[in-house]
C-alpha cells in the first residue's frame, strides 16, 4: 500500500480534507483520456446515453444511430464516427461496448456488475439454496464451477435472463470468468481449494518460468487464467475426477492435448526477493515417459507475456517499458508452492553455470537446462557465449594495456 496516498478522516471534520481533495484530484488527471480535446458532437451524445440510461439497462446500436438522425443536431453523421464515439465512451467506463457483439450497448454498467454480483456474493445465495440445487451451489462455492442450471436460478430475479448471452460475452471479455462449455463456467475468484504438489509426481517438467513484479493485484492472475482458457483454447486439466483449478494454481491442457500448463501466483516473502516479492510463475509438464518439445514451450511463453502485458496495461504503475522482469526457479523440480529454491533474474545470467549463492547449501544452476525450455537454443547459447567472450576479451586488453605500460616505464 502507498502510505502517501492514505488519510484518516473524522466524522464532522475537515481533517485532511483537503489532502484527501488534492489526491483525488491527481489520481483522475493520471487518467490516459484526461485532457483529450473530444468532438462537440460527442458531448451531445454523452447527454443522449445517459438519457437512455434512466429507462434502458441495454441498447441496440442500430436504434441509438436511428435516434441520433432523428435528432438532427448531434453532428454525427455515420455509423463508423458512431462506433469511434462509443469506443471512447467504453474506454471511459461510462458504458460496455463491442462492435462484434451483435452491436449490443450496455448502457447500465451498475446493473452488469449487480448481475456479477449475483454470481459472487454469499449473501445472494441464502435465500436461492435448497435441496435441488445444493450440489451446484458447493461446486460454485467451492471451486468456482457455475453452472447453467444454476446461473438461471441465480439470475431469475434482476432482468438478467433474459440478456443472459450478452451478459456472459462481456463477462468473457472482461476476463471475469471463463466458459468450460456451453453450459458450465469457470468463476476463478470463488475458487478456494489448496494446491498439491503430488498432482505432478507422474510427470516429466520444465524449468519454472517467473514473471516479476514489485506490486501485483490477484485480480491480474484470474485474468491471466481466464485469458488462456477463453483465447488459447486450453481446458483445465482432469487429474483425477476433478479439474486441477485451485486457488492459486491452475493446470491447463494444451491444443496439443498432450502438454499441460501450470500457472501460479507466489508470494516471495524470503530477504533475497524483496525487490520483486511477487511473481506469476509458469512451468509446462507432460505425463511420463513423454518428455517435452521446447518449441511448445517457446510460443507459450511468447503467448502468455502478450496477454500479460494487454492486462498490466490497465495498472499506470505499469506503464513503462518492461513492466515486468523475467526469471527462472534455480532448479527444476515439479512446482510445489512452498519451494526452498529461489528465482534467478534473466539479466543476472552470464554464464553457462553459475552458483545459487541464495541457497543454502550453495549448489550449481545448470542455466543450459533451465534456458531450453524458454530461449531458442542458439540464440540463448549464442548471447551467453558472446557475453562470456566480451569479458575475456576485454580482460585480455586490460593486461596488455598493462604490459605495455610496464614496456614504457
Amino acid at each position: 500500500m502507498d502510505r502517501g496516498r492514505v488519510f484518516s478522516v473524522e466524522k464532522d471534520s475537515d481533517k485532511n480534507m483537503e489532502d484527501l481533495k488534492k489526491c483525488i484530484a491527481s489520481t483522475m488527471k493520471s487518467e490516459k483520456h484526461w485532457g483529450e480535446t473530444i468532438p462537440i458532437s460527442w458531448t451531445k451524445l454523452d447527454s443522449i446515453l445517459k438519457t437512455l440510461q434512466e429507462s434502458y439497462n441495454i441498447y441496440l446500436f442500430s436504434n441509438l444511430m436511428r435516434d441520433i438522425q432523428n435528432a438532427n443536431n448531434v453532428g454525427i453523421h455515420d455509423e463508423e464516427e458512431l462506433r469511434t464515439a462509443l469506443t471512447f465512451f467504453h474506454e471511459t467506463g461510462v458504458i460496455l461496448f463491442r462492435s462484434a457483439k451483435e452491436d449490443i450497448i450496455i448502457l447500465n454498467i451498475q446493473w452488469f456488475v449487480d448481475a456479477f454480483k449475483c454470481i459472487i456474493v454469499d449473501e445472494t445465495h441464502i435465500d436461492k439454496k435448497d435441496e435441488s440445487n445444493f450440489v451446484e451451489f458447493e461446486e460454485l462455492n467451492d471451486f468456482g464451477i457455475l453452472s447453467s442450471k444454476l446461473l438461471t436460478k441465480l439470475w431469475s430475479t434482476g432482468n438478467f435472463l433474459e440478456h443472459k448471452k450478452i451478459l456472459i460475452y462481456h463477462m468473457k471479455q472482461l476476463d471475469m470468468l471463463a466458459e468450460l462449455s456451453g453450459e458450465m463456467w469457470y468463476v476463478p475468484c470463488m475458487n478456494k481449494q489448496k494446491y498439491s504438489c503430488g498432482i505432478l509426481e507422474n510427470c516429466n517438467v520444465s524449468s519454472t518460468l517467473c514473471f516479476l513484479f514489485e506490486f501485483l493485484p490477484f485480480v491480474l492472475y484470474h485474468r491471466l487464467v481466464v485469458s488462456c482458457i477463453n483465447n488459447l483454447e486450453m481446458k483445465p486439466w482432469k487429474s483425477t475426477e476433478r479439474m486441477s483449478i485451485f486457488h492459486t494454481v491452475t493446470i491447463l491442457c494444451c491444443q496439443d492435448v498432450t502438454h499441460r500448463v501450470l500457472i501460479a501466483i507466489c508470494v516471495n516473502k524470503e530477504h533475497t526477493h524483496r525487490t520483486y516479492p511477487y511473481s506469476i510463475e509458469i512451468q509446462i509438464n507432460v505425463t511420463k515417459p513423454r518428455e517435452i518439445d521446447n518449441r511448445m514451450t517457446l510460443k507459450l511463453k511468447v503467448r502468455i507475456s502478450q496477454i500479460l502485458v494487454k492486462l498490466t496495461r490497465v495498472f499506470p504503475f505499469y506503464e513503462k517499458q518492461n513492466p515486468f522482469p523475467v526469471g527462472y526457479r534455480c532448479k527444476i523440480k515439479p512446482f510445489s508452492g512452498n519451494s526452498d529454491d529461489h528465482i534467478i533474474k534473466e539479466d543476472d545470467i552470464s554464464a553457462l553455470e553459475l552458483d545459487c549463492a541464495k541457497c543454502m547449501p550453495v549448489h550449481v544452476v545448470d542455466v543450459k537446462s533451465i534456458l531450453y525450455f524458454w530461449q531458442d537454443g542458439a540464440d540463448s547459447e549464442k548471447s551467453t557465449m558472446k557475453k562470456k567472450n566480451r569479458e575475456i576479451l576485454t580482460g585480455c586488453w586490460r593486461t596488455k594495456k598493462k604490459s605495455t605500460m610496464k614496456k614504457n616505464i
